[in-house]
């Protein structure tokens, strides 16, 4: 799982990264971990996260404009807030933050609200207009797709039940899924890592049945994050 924190303060920092090595240690799950002071520098990151943790008074640009420009431009984000202050909770949960938390943290509440974020997450739908406009919009649960992949100008996505034409492009689901457990193995496709059942060098096999390739350039990348993800289940 992918999460960014912002704040200013170095000790918030340190003490909420602390939080999320226990968190992630204790439930056997993969953490990437990216952090920021401030806000140029998280606004202009070409990172995708799962949960965006941030302070209020981060800079010139507050904690509620981040998160705002976060949901514009990573769409998907949670959000999370720790501060001082409560009196931006109601800015906050116009934003439907996922929680917002008072300094110091307190660290049942904390992880308790991680569960829920998580949970929230993995359970998010995707909508997408199909191929034939007369089928209109069709909407999956992200950890239902096993892949996504380039057929033209079209893109086919394949689920647990069904597969379906949609008339979105690839890079629309790059935007779209930013979870974790997706990986880009090949430039025409887009795999859900949670239904690995083979790997060698070359391939991929999804689901016992979908055989996938891996490009050249990124069979190394690939095969560092196939190990990892075999250290962490």
């Amino acid at each position: 799982m992918k999460i960014a924190i912002c704040d200013k303060e170095e000790e918030c920092i340190e003490d909420i990264e602390r939080h999320l090595n226990q968190y992630f240690s204790q439930h056997n799950l993969y953490l990437e971990l990216f952090k920021f002071s401030n806000s140029t520098d998280i606004l202009s990151s070409s990172k995708s996260f799962d949960i965006a943790i941030l302070g209020i008074e981060v800079d010139e640009i507050n904690g509620i404009e981040i998160g705002k420009e976060l949901q514009k431009t990573k769409p998907g984000t949670a959000l999370i807030y720790v501060t001082e202050y409560d009196r931006y909770l109601d800015d906050a949960l116009d934003l439907g933050v996922i929680r917002f938390f008072t300094k110091p943290i307190e660290s049942d509440r904390f992880f308790r609200g991680l569960d829920f974020a998580i949970e929230k997450i993995d359970n998010a739908e995707i909508k997408f207009y199909l191929y034939d406009e007369a089928k209109g919009l069709a909407t999956v649960n992200c950890t239902d797709i096993i892949y996504i992949e380039i057929c033209g100008r079209k893109t086919m996505v394949v689920t647990k039940k069904n597969k379906y034409t949609s008339k979105e492009s690839i890079k629309f689901w790059h935007d779209k899924l930013n979870k974790s457990y997706f990986e880009f193995p090949h430039k025409s496709f887009i795999i859900n890592t949670n239904y690995i059942t083979y790997y060698d060098r070359g391939r991929i096999i999804l689901d016992e049945k979908y055989d996938i390739p891996i490009a050249y350039s990124k069979r190394a990348e690939f095969k560092q994050k196939f190990f990892e993800l075999l250290s962490n289940k």
